[in-house]
């Protein structure tokens, strides 16, 4: 069967309408044709026959490249099974990583052949994809990327590593034909399964090789001091490779690029409500330029007063972010906790008034979060709940943020697949949000993306999210805006729209941040990080630790390697009590019968009106930017200048006491870092002991041996530019 003749099904179950590959909405309803490609994995024995049809019902057609297929009845289900490998596990347990890592769809039959889905897949006028593997491999469009891409895209590599290493698919990495690019994001098109494998950062360098050598003068001489510490063993763990490269992102994206953006913000009670529980930041109705920051929250509680949780909480964020945004940390860390901080006031507040009203359990009033922060060349993303933020571009759209619900949990755990999970009921069951409880019990997700290229990015309550409708309408009605074809509120009112005709059974609200970025690339190169001012390395964090729920296994669910049936469900159970009122379904947002509270929001909604007005007071600050500094980590090897000799201790309690016998490192010396704690003090080993005369009333470190420093203490002593001699004398920690 050729191209011309394959036909797929509408997505809507009670549609028979039928469309060509050629055509974008179901001739019948109207709805738009879901053109899902898919990945087969896992079938080494399986062969695929381009332009047939397989699976069970003849579902899947096969393209000109077999393991690609195309999914010829997107309403139907996919093939489940009771047992997860753990191949397909690994998967589930790198799904936050939703930026790169694909979802597992099911299987192609009962017996083999996983297949896995992506956000979305650039397809020509045709419907067939642009490239016979779905995406741009990594080295090609390395050849048409600009340093700031290409600088980008090895940093997203980088913060992979750590979670590759811990869920066992590393040798991932060394297949560089396994990496391609989406949308301008990193997108890892398969994993390889092979646990306990060590990451050899040597072998990366060479690997890197190739791309490192075709790059732009501006980053040559970085590119080639990066290659240079990967492949003689300099760099030794990957959170000091991002350490490296963000600092390289920082500085071109400080260089003559300019960042213009325009924000506009909408909400709507929508058709089956008779109050709006949604807020927004700024207020909306108006369109913003040079406006940095955008909130979406969706309160809960319906006749509870959902609305006065989502007011206050755009009351508190607002007031605390006016004044962080003036003086904001120098540190990505610093800001980041700042933003969770932020958030975590926010809860405090609405706590306390459940509290004052006595509110308890599922009477409660609270409030999902998604925000979105300006901090050229970075974009902050911080979100509690199961609002979203997309990122979309003329040829892709992803969703940033991982929803706070059951069912994300489920599969986080490596529980269920993703659309398995959702079709049980309380899977939409939030396990946190705003107002429920105190903050230490509340995880807010805080990251970060560079803007390195034109983008919309969409913040948005469930009123629209829900049941695909962003992914479904994404490419007709938002990426339009980018090529210039729509403006921002034709845009953001469509979307309302879509919200109300195609979902309806909700409050809607969103949030349309356009971003483009101009400027030249400079001429004077970049420089490569010194030890000059160290800091703790510092990684986006991860997710708040799942809470562990007895779903899979009420279904008969068996993962591989899992405890005994009752054992889960006991732990399950117990988690559930302690999370208990955090958990409501989605039908307890529908009204309930009561008339809603008199007590006002603090934000109403004012009319639409096209003329553009002055941002908030909330604005990009214009501070000096941040010292290029290098992160020290554990197992980073240095060397102490000649003259500078260094005190220390046998503890790191003795470093703030006055009675503690002090040790000296003679200047010269070269050192490992062994431990970094909470509290900036470093644990040094003393590999080899420097040239420097002693004084003879002084007891020296001896080689071998670990003592503790406050890491204020290193700023200044290190060697510039030091280079780890051919003979090593320090021996790395895992090889000890």
């Amino acid at each position: 069967m050729d191209i011309s003749k394959v036909t797929i099904s509408c997505g809507k179950n009670d549609c028979p309408g039928v469309a060509s590959l050629a055509q974008s909405h179901c001739p019948l309803c109207q709805a738009p044709v879901v053109k899902r490609y898919l990945r087969v994995v896992g079938a080494p024995q399986l062969t695929l026959t381009p332009q047939t049809l397989v699976g069970e019902g003849d579902r899947y057609w096969v393209t000109e490249t077999p393991d690609i297929l195309l999914d010829t009845k997107p309403a139907l289900p996919p093939v489940l099974t009771e047992t997860l490998p753990p191949a397909i596990e690994s998967y589930l347990r790198l799904s936050t990583h939703l930026l790169h890592i694909p979802k597992v769809f099911g299987l192609l039959t009962p017996q083999e052949g996983w297949l896995l889905e992506y956000p979305s897949v650039a397809l020509d006028e045709t419907g067939y994809p642009r490239w016979p593997n779905l995406f741009m491999p990594l080295t090609e469009a390395w050849q048409a990327a600009t340093p700031l891409q290409q600088l980008n895209w090895l940093m997203q590599i980088a913060a992979l590593l750590p979670d590759f290493v811990e869920h066992g698919v590393v040798p991932s990495v060394y297949y560089l034909g396994d990496w391609a690019v989406h949308g301008g994001l990193i997108q890892v098109q398969k994993l390889r399964f092979e646990p306990n494998q060590p990451l050899n950062l040597v072998r990366l360098g060479n690997l890197w090789a190739e791309l490192l050598e075709t790059v732009a003068p501006v980053i040559q001489p970085f590119c080639h001091r990066l290659q240079q510490g990967l492949s003689q063993g300099q760099i030794q763990d990957p959170q000091q490779l991002y350490g490296i490269l963000r600092q390289g992102v920082l500085e071109l994206g400080r260089s003559p690029l300019e960042y213009h953006y325009r924000l506009y913000t909408k909400t709507d009670a929508g058709p089956s409500r008779d109050h709006n529980e949604d807020a927004c930041f700024p207020p909306p109705g108006k369109v913003y330029p040079d406006a940095p920051l955008a909130i979406v929250c969706d309160g809960i509680g319906g006749h509870e007063q959902g609305e006065v949780a989502s007011a206050i909480a755009i009351e508190q964020l607002q007031t605390q972010l006016e004044n962080f945004t003036d003086h904001p940390p120098e540190q990505a860390a610093q800001i980041q906790e700042k933003l969770a901080a932020a958030v975590l006031q926010a809860n405090d507040v609405i706590c306390d008034r459940n509290d004052q009203e006595n509110r308890q359990d599922r009477n409660r009033m609270g409030t999902t979060v998604v925000m979105a922060w300006v901090h050229a060349p970075e974009l902050y993303l911080t979100h509690v709940g199961d609002s979203r933020i997309y990122r979309i571009t003329t040829t892709s759209c992803h969703q940033l943020t991982y929803d706070d619900d059951l069912g994300s949990r489920e599969v986080r755990l490596g529980y269920a697949l993703y659309k398995d999970a959702l079709a049980y009921p309380g899977s939409g069951a939030l396990v946190q949000a705003l107002g429920m409880n105190p903050s230490h019990s509340l995880h807010p997700t805080v990251t970060s993306l560079v803007l390195d290229q034109d983008a919309i990015y969409l913040l948005c309550s469930d009123g629209l999210s829900d049941d695909g409708q962003v992914e479904a309408h994404w490419a007709a009605e938002i990426a339009p805006l980018i090529q210039g074809q729509k403006d921002l509120t034709q845009v953001g009112d469509r979307l309302i729209e879509i919200a109300n005709t195609k979902n309806g059974h909700d409050n809607s609200t969103i949030a349309l941040l356009q971003v483009k970025v101009q400027g030249e690339v400079p001429e004077t190169p970049i420089p490569y990080p010194k030890l000059t001012q160290l800091q703790p390395t510092f990684i986006q964090p991860k997710a708040p630790p799942p809470v562990a729920t007895q779903m899979s296994r009420l279904r008969g669910r068996k993962t591989a390697n899992s405890p005994s049936r009752l054992l889960l469900i006991l732990v399950g159970c117990l988690c559930l009590l302690g999370v208990g009122s955090l958990l409501w379904q989605r039908w307890q947002r529908e009204p309930l019968g009561s008339s809603p509270s008199t007590t006002p929001p603090t934000i109403n909604p004012v009319p639409i009106t096209d003329v553009t007005e002055d941002p908030p007071t909330v604005t990009v600050p214009a501070g000096e930017p941040e010292e290029t500094t290098l992160p020290l980590s554990k197992n980073q090897i240095f060397q102490l200048q000649e003259n500078r000799s260094l005190t220390a201790y046998a503890t790191p309690e003795a470093i703030a006491t006055t009675t503690a016998d002090p040790l000296l490192i003679l200047g010269g010396s070269i050192l490992r870092v062994e431990q970094i704690n909470g509290e900036n003090q470093v644990m040094l080993k003393l590999c080899q002991k420097g040239d420097q005369s002693a004084p003879p009333s002084r007891k020296l470190l001896t080689e071998g041996n670990n003592a503790w420093v406050a890491l204020a203490d290193l700023e200044g002593q290190l060697t510039p530019d030091f280079t780890v001699p051919a003979a090593n004398p320090c021996v790395p920690s895992a090889l000890e």
